[in-house]
């Protein structure tokens, strides 16, 4: 298993770290009913980052693929949670502002995997060099962010769907290339690097606490806009 440089291995640490604990904050403050939801993503990052640490992750020769299914297992869940159990309407009274705000994780995500390629420790492909656009929706994050806080939800709400589609759409390829080029015996994709480095701790919660929570985010704030009409009121304050 390569050695990631101490300084990305700790924003690796602390960037989902608190990411997880300021969407656990917001939400407790939409409803006391989703504590469960916030302890079993508390769970999943610990059981994830104790498999990585093991060693687990990382033999890839068996041909069981444990990182992506350690993924798709989170997204199902993420997908149940936010379109389909009892509990989606209590997500969807999450202000947009924060929903649109905390994407912004994704600039420094982008940023430190563009110096995992530069270690040559990640293919330049995953990046924004390459075939990653993940860092528009970070940056366009912001910049919609402070759009709604100064206008507003509604008058946004076509504008939203058109960004979190987009911000799906970029996430998306970057998940399935980053999947499909770890070294498995039925690996798809033939990058200049091997992922390999997604199978050690801390960078296992990039595709197992990071991606998630990017996708329950655009998630919510589609359903949000979507449950929208025009006179409805701009949001629900915590």
């Amino acid at each position: 298993m390569p050695t990631v440089p101490h300084d990305i291995a700790a924003g690796f640490f602390l960037l989902p770290l608190a990411v997880l604990t300021v969407l656990a904050v917001l939400l407790m403050r939409c409803s006391r009913n989703l504590r469960w939801a916030v302890t079993i993503m508390v769970a999943w990052a610990a059981l994830t980052a104790a498999l990585a640490a093991s060693g687990t992750l990382a033999d890839f020769g068996t041909g069981h693929p444990r990182i992506p299914i350690l993924v798709l297992t989170q997204l199902v869940f993420v997908v149940w949670l936010a379109w389909f159990s009892r509990w989606s309407g209590d997500l969807a009274q999450m202000p947009q502002l924060y929903l649109v705000g905390l994407q912004c994780f994704r600039i420094p995500v982008e940023l430190m995997m563009a110096e995992l390629a530069a270690q040559n420790l990640l293919a330049v492909e995953m990046t924004f060099y390459g075939r990653n656009f993940d860092v528009l929706t970070g940056v366009t994050a912001v910049i919609l962010a402070i759009w709604v806080h100064r206008d507003g939800e509604e008058p946004m709400r076509h504008i939203l769907i058109g960004w979190n589609l987009m911000g799906l759409s970029f996430l998306t390829a970057a998940l399935a290339h980053g999947l499909l080029s770890v070294p498995y015996p039925f690996q798809l994709l033939h990058l200049s690097v091997p992922t390999f480095v997604i199978a050690s701790f801390p960078l296992v919660w990039l595709p197992t606490v990071l991606v998630p929570i990017a996708y329950l985010l655009h998630f919510v704030s589609l359903k949000r806009c979507l449950a929208e009409r025009p006179g409805a009121s701009e949001s629900v304050s915590g």
